[in-house]
């Protein structure tokens, strides 16, 4: 493949900036014959998210890009969620071939200090912060489950049988209630980075490799569009068998939440001087008539 090629596979935002933040994305279909993956970068509006289609090349872009256009439609997490697994189970019963599409997520809100993320599947979300680098998410896959069940540490946890088996995702059943979707609120802090990344890049890669390379970005204030540029690169490097797509968002420093422009008004009218009783208007007395002349 020439490099010409590869570029027209690839995606890359360069570095978008919103309030209090900066982010960037980069995917590519790696070895795969079509990119299933997408991605949400919107700083302007605090929604970042990293999507992965499943159930065949056309189907399971048409998934992802489904669950995308809930998430940029709906303000709340939860929510948009909810309304991209029934949107998408919907299409996959209508035509035989996005039988059985779906996708996985992993969504994060910003407002202010504060982020919410929302994840489904085996996308995965992780912190650096300054007391070090967590994973956010947890892998609803088989062998994250073996995982848990068994005490296995992550050093052995790649030789369990079961890493691409999900057993939550978007589109595959209808559902009621939220309680299928994981969620967390965490407070971010200045320099703090977040990481949402597809199981392309996150397979690839050693977990104690990328929490250090997460630590030195944060240290060293990396731009989001040069480490994206550089952790898609070593899931290629690594040998990754799927699509890798990487989120990077950095908190240059919290903005503060706005007030709405109703309350705006509200309170500079409540902090109005009250202006000073104007006098009725009182009709102007008519000049008295002028005296006629008397006969001598």
């Amino acid at each position: 493949m020439t490099v010409g090629q590869r570029e027209a596979e690839s995606e890359r935002t360069g570095a978008l900036e919103g309030p209090g933040l900066v982010a960037a994305a980069r995917s590519d279909r790696g070895p795969r014959e079509r990119n299933e993956d997408t991605y949400v970068c919107r700083p302007d509006l605090g929604l970042f998210a990293v999507i992965d289609g499943m159930g065949g090349q056309q189907a399971g872009a048409e998934a992802a890009a489904l669950a995308r256009e809930a998430l940029l439609g709906e303000r709340d997490l939860l929510h948009a969620f909810l309304n991209a697994n029934e949107k998408i189970h919907r299409v996959a019963k209508k035509k035989n071939q996005t039988k059985g599409m779906g996708c996985v997520a992993s969504a994060v809100r910003i407002s202010g200090s504060k982020a919410l993320v929302a994840h489904v599947g085996d996308t995965r979300v992780y912190l650096a912060g300054e007391a070090g680098c967590e994973q956010l998410t947890r892998d609803h896959t088989v062998a994250a489950h073996a995982q848990e069940q068994l005490g296995i540490p992550d050093s052995g946890a790649k030789q369990i049988g079961g890493q691409n088996q999900v057993t939550r995702d978007l589109g595959g059943q209808s559902r009621t209630g939220d309680d299928w979707i994981d969620s967390c609120e965490v407070k971010l802090e200045e320099n703090d980075i977040l990481v949402l990344c597809s199981d392309g890049v996150h397979g690839a890669l050693e977990s104690a490799g990328l929490f250090g390379r997460m630590r030195e970005a944060r240290k060293q204030a990396t731009k989001p569009d040069v480490l994206a540029e550089e952790l898609v690169s070593l899931a290629l490097a690594g040998g990754t068998r799927d699509n890798s797509t990487v989120v990077v968002v950095r908190c240059l420093c919290p903005a503060p939440k706005r007030d709405s422009i109703w309350k705006k008004d509200i309170l500079a009218w409540m902090k109005r001087k009250p202006e000073s009783a104007e006098k009725p208007d009182t009709p102007e007395k008519p000049d008295p008539p002028a005296e006629s002349a008397k006969p001598e």
